[in-house]
């Protein structure tokens, strides 16, 4: 009993790591994304549109994913598939492109949002749950918040492309550091 509940603590710590450094990417991409692809508002529009609807489509899926292949699998494989396709926003010229890589970051983060949730319920006791949710939560926003606000300092002194490694070296250490749960 008492090695579950360690085990269960300690992969919500390795849990919670990770999402805060997921948490900073986006956050760091959002500004990115803003700055270089925004465009008009109407584009920006739909661009957020086609990722949102991309992901509505996919969380039909991603539960019975995250069911049929394991959580851990699919929060590693999310975190790297979002480090890839961050570095491929460096190389699109069109609108077009922007949408297609918006609709599979609506996918990818449709997959790593449900399995993420799943993880929580398997990773928190039931009595602390919601204390346990909303603390990661709370750090991650805090996270994401301090990453929005230096997003504009840290695309101004590192520029364009360099900034897109960076948001992808977040995504591929959240992933080395899921490989060390336990499921």
């Amino acid at each position: 009993m008492e090695v579950a509940h360690t085990r269960r603590v300690v992969n919500y710590r390795i849990f919670l790591s990770a999402h805060i450094l997921v948490s900073v990417a986006m956050g760091l991409f959002g500004i990115l994304f803003i700055r270089e692809f925004g465009g008009s508002l109407y584009s920006f529009g739909y661009s957020v549109a086609v990722m949102m609807g991309a992901g509505a489509l996919a969380s039909l899926f991603a539960g019975r994913l995250s069911d049929r292949f394991g959580r851990k699998r699919l929060l590693v494989a999310s975190a790297v598939a979002f480090a890839l396709l961050v570095i491929l926003y460096t190389l699109i010229n069109s609108l077009v492109e922007l949408f297609v890589l918006q609709s599979m970051y609506g996918i990818i983060g449709s997959i790593e949002a449900t399995a993420g949730s799943a993880f929580l319920g398997d990773a928190t006791e039931k009595a602390s749950r919601g204390k346990d949710i909303g603390k990661l939560y709370a750090t991650t926003g805090i996270a994401s918040a301090c990453a929005l606000a230096a997003g504009g300092h840290i695309f101004s002194w590192f520029g364009f492309e360099m900034s897109f490694y960076g948001v992808a070296a977040f995504f591929a250490l959240s992933a080395t550091l899921l490989l060390f749960i336990k499921e």
